[in-house]
């Protein structure tokens, strides 16, 4: 009876040890994902090879070019006043200095008869004093009589500062009688022209805006992920042109679309790009590259781990990777052999078969 019970318990455990090395290979096997080659053609998987690098691959982002605040002029009426000519519109280029519109200002004769008198009378203060002065030193006039021409020339001069205020308020540029043309206060390409001939305008009106186009910028938006992969310094390149520049800034707070917001510096030498217009940059990375670049396609996520599935003789072995950079084409990644292939599309059915779904 006893034999019998040990025989019984002895192929109970012979039995457990071979169901727990069949388990243990079944698990090793969904390691690998065997596939013929007609299989792999039925499911249309297509492989691509992680390259190789000597320095951080650039990746490639959409961008917006623009114009920096600091590129941009505003010809303005400084008071009420009537465009009666306009000598530029829109795409024009102009010089510095340029007469950009003439406008008609009935205070402004006033304000230059103010000036003149101003000026005349700062200067017979100033003949007043220094004969004043002249004349107290000889001893033959007393020393009040030398303040009170002191005051007169001193009040004189804060008039004609106050005269000369009254009439730049009203706008700087050519002026004739109580007609003032405003000029280009820099050379550049008119971008918007708001007036037109015979329209009244107020004082600050924004007539006409002048930009120097030799000096861009780009808006990169960024997903937080990726802000995290670009700093201040890094290079820019314009994808098909000769343009580039770098990172300048990396606003702090999101913007309405959940973005992170990049600025980027833009030195365009052969002039083709435009204010708003749409193109993709490369950002290069500040440091040597560890890792390989692969499709972004190729990757695939386990427990919010990323995997590749790298192509063997058998077929394919889901590889776990540390990613390093990311956009929405291409992947920088670190765990690869050098020379791996990697699944680039059909990659969906092999993630089902590998998770058994």
């Amino acid at each position: 009876m006893t034999a019998v019970f040990f025989a019984s318990h002895l192929n109970t455990l012979r039995t457990g040890l071979v169901l727990a090395l069949f388990g243990a290979t079944s698990a090793f096997a969904a390691d690998m994902l065997p596939l013929t080659a007609a299989q792999k053609t039925n499911l249309g998987i297509v492989t691509a090879a992680a390259a190789s690098q000597a320095a951080s691959p650039a990746l490639t982002y959409a961008a917006r070019v623009t114009l920096p605040p600091a590129s941009v002029r505003v010809a303005a009426a400084a008071g009420a006043a009537l465009v009666t000519q306009l000598h530029v519109q829109a795409g024009d280029t102009v010089r510095r200095g340029a007469p950009l519109v003439t406008l008609s200002m009935p205070g402004l004769a006033d304000a230059q008869a103010t000036l003149t008198q101003a000026r005349l009378k700062s200067q017979l203060a100033a003949s007043n004093a220094a004969r004043d002065e002249k004349l107290f030193g000889e001893g033959l006039i007393a020393e009040a009589r030398l303040r009170a021409t002191r005051s007169e020339a001193q009040s004189a001069r804060a008039s004609l500062m106050a005269a000369q205020a009254a009439l730049a308020m009203l706008g700087t540029g050519k002026v004739s009688g109580s007609t003032l043309t405003l000029t280009a206060p820099i050379a550049g390409v008119i971008t918007e022209s708001a007036a037109e001939p015979g329209q009244r305008v107020d004082a600050g009106m924004a007539l006409v805006k002048v930009a120097d186009l030799s000096k861009l910028a780009l808006e990169i938006p960024l997903s937080p992920a990726q802000a995290q992969q670009v700093s201040v310094g890094q290079e820019v390149q314009v994808d098909g042109s000769a343009a580039s520049g770098r990172i300048t800034a990396l606003l702090p707070q999101l913007n309405a679309a959940q973005s992170v917001l990049a600025r980027a510096s833009l030195v365009d030498p052969q002039k083709l790009l435009r204010p708003g217009q749409s193109v993709q940059v490369a950002i290069a990375g500040t440091r040597s590259a560890q890792g390989l670049t692969v499709p972004a396609s190729a990757l695939v996520w386990k427990a919010g781990v990323p995997h590749v599935f790298v192509e063997t003789r058998q077929g394919f072995t889901p590889t776990p990777v540390k990613l390093v950079r990311q956009n929405a084409s291409q992947a920088e990644v670190t765990g690869l052999a050098a020379g791996s292939r990697v699944a680039t599309k059909g990659v969906a059915a092999l993630k089902a078969q590998w998770l058994g779904e």
